[in-house]
């Protein structure tokens, strides 16, 4: 697969991420307005696993569009704030891809969004806090304890769900894997 066809294959992803995102994005508000279920990083795993880090990184950053939207445009980050969370969602495939070489998918899924975790810690607890004010009384200890664990529940739905399909499609030979089955 040339590097045209594997942008081509990041970008579809990344769609398909931001449809399964926007389609999810809107369940589970009525906990927090700043709690949402937020499926979307399959295209990040899918991408990671079949065209390496670089690719899983840019699908990672096209997957945050939804997120972004729905917690920086339309929630209480606001665009510049919520822009944050694009490279919080590269950091997941880049990682992910990098330890897929080496794991299985779903422990190199699960490994590699601890970085995206810990970004996504320091972001709400510390940052946001210092750099907008006005939200630190909405955004408490016990909102940012949710958000993670939600996320580390979605993360291993994901990886359930992703190491199955990179496997049929490795393995089948529909498409070359820079995770080698």
């Amino acid at each position: 697969m040339n590097k045209t066809q594997k942008f081509a294959l990041s970008v579809v992803l990344g769609a398909l991420g931001n449809v399964i995102g926007f389609s999810s994005l809107e369940l589970l508000t009525f906990i927090h307005p700043q709690i949402a279920l937020d499926l979307s990083h399959i295209g990040t795993f899918l991408s990671a696993g079949m065209l390496g880090p670089a690719y899983g990184g840019l699908t990672g950053a096209i997957v945050a569009i939804s997120p972004y939207i729905r917690f920086g445009l339309q929630g209480a980050y606001g665009p510049l704030f919520g822009f944050l969370i694009i490279p919080g969602k590269a950091l997941s495939g880049i990682f992910s891809s990098i330890l897929m070489r080496r794991v299985r998918p779903f422990t190199a899924i699960i490994i590699g969004y601890m970085p995206e975790s810990i970004f996504t810690y320091v972001t709400m607890a510390i940052w946001a806090p210092i750099f907008l004010p006005g939200i630190s009384q909405y955004i408490t200890g016990t909102i940012v304890a949710m958000v993670l664990l939600k996320a580390w529940a979605e993360i291993l739905v994901l990886a359930a769900l992703t190491e199955p399909i990179l496997r049929s499609l490795c393995k089948r030979h529909f498409i070359w894997c820079y995770y080698k089955c």
